[in-house]
C-alpha cells in the first residue's frame, strides 16, 4: 500500500477507521478528483445507499480531501431534515400512521433541502439544520450549520437519494410483515410513493453527480444499522434495543431494494459492497 497523505492519516484517527479504507477507495477518490477538477461551477454530490453503508464516512472522506486540497466544502445528510416528532405525528393523523416514524419519503422538510441546496449554488448563505437521533428531534436551531462563505462542493448523503418513483403494480402487494400489519390496504406505500414523485424528484435533479453505495442485500442492512445504533449508544447513553432497530428498518426495505434494482443504472458511480462493507 502506497504511504498515506498527513490528512488522509488524520481521517483515519478522526473517524476511527482503518487505513484499509484509503485503499479501498482508491478509484471513489480518483474519480471524486476528476469530477472536481472539472467543474465550472459550485456542485452539489449527493451520496446514497442503503442503512449502515457507509455514506457519511464516505462524505467525509471526500470533505477531507476537498479541505485538504484549498476548496471550501461541507456535507449534510438528508437526515438532517427530518421533521420533528410532533409534525410527523401530525402526517401519521392526517395521512397512515407509520409517518409517525422518521425514514419513509415524506418525514423528511424536503423544500429545506431543496432551498438550501438552490441557495448553495446561487452562492449565497444559508443553513444546515442538525437532526439528533438520540432524541428524534432536530436540534436547537442556534446548533445548526451557518454556511457564509461561498463553497465549491455541498455534499449530501441519504438512503434515499436519487430513487426513482415505483411504478404502481410493484406496490400492489406487501413485501414483509411490516406491511402486511401496517399497510394491509396499501395506503402508506402509496402515500410514501406519492411523496417520492413530488418534492423529492426536483431535489435529485439538483444534484450534479450521484454515488451509490450498493449493499446489494436488505439482509445486511439490519448488522449494519445495528452496528451504527451502538455508536450512537456509546455516544449518547441511549438508543434502540436490537428488537427495535429490527422492527426500524422494516419500513426501510421496499425503497432500498428498489434502490438495488434501479440506482446502478442511474448512479454516475457505483461502488459494490461486500457483507464487511468492504469496496468490491
Amino acid at each position: 500500500m502506497s504511504v498515506l497523505a498527513s490528512w488522509q492519516r488524520l481521517f483515519c484517527e478522526t473517524h476511527k477507521v482503518p487505513t484499509q479504507y484509503i485503499q479501498q477507495t482508491e478509484k471513489a477518490l480518483a474519480w471524486f478528483k476528476s469530477t472536481v477538477n472539472s467543474q465550472v461551477e459550485p456542485q452539489c454530490i449527493a451520496i446514497s445507499g442503503c442503512q449502515g453503508s457507509g455514506k457519511s464516512t464516505l462524505a467525509a472522506y471526500y470533505v477531507a480531501y476537498l479541505r485538504a486540497h484549498g476548496y471550501l466544502a461541507e456535507f449534510v445528510s438528508i437526515d438532517d431534515f427530518y421533521y420533528g416528532k410532533s409534525e410527523r405525528q401530525n402526517l401519521a393523523k392526517r395521512l397512515s400512521a407509520p409517518f409517525a416514524t422518521r425514514g419513509a419519503p415524506g418525514t423528511h422538510d424536503v423544500q429545506a433541502a431543496i432551498s438550501a441546496v438552490t441557495q448553495f449554488k446561487q452562492c449565497q448563505p444559508f443553513i444546515l439544520p442538525q437532526f439528533d437521533k438520540s432524541t428524534d428531534n432536530p436540534y436547537p436551531v442556534s446548533a445548526w450549520k451557518r454556511v457564509s462563505s461561498k463553497l465549491d462542493v455541498l455534499i449530501i448523503e441519504g438512503w434515499c437519494l436519487g430513487l426513482p418513483v415505483q411504478p404502481a403494480d410493484l406496490i400492489q402487494g406487501a413485501c414483509n410483515v411490516f406491511e402486511q400489519q401496517n399497510d394491509p390496504m396499501g395506503q402508506y406505500r402509496t402515500q410514501v410513493n406519492h411523496f417520492l414523485a413530488a418534492d423529492y424528484q426536483i431535489l435529485f435533479k439538483l444534484f450534479d453527480k450521484l454515488v451509490f453505495l450498493n449493499g446489494q442485500s436488505f439482509e445486511r442492512v439490519f448488522k449494519w444499522r445495528l452496528e451504527q445504533e451502538k455508536k450512537l449508544i456509546a455516544a449518547k447513553g441511549v438508543g434502540m434495543t436490537n428488537r427495535q432497530v429490527f422492527d426500524f428498518i422494516q419500513s426501510y426495505q421496499r425503497l432500498t431494494e428498489w434502490g438495488f434494482a434501479t440506482l446502478p443504472a442511474i448512479c454516475d458511480l457505483e461502488l459494490k459492497l461486500d457483507k464487511e462493507r468492504g469496496i468490491s
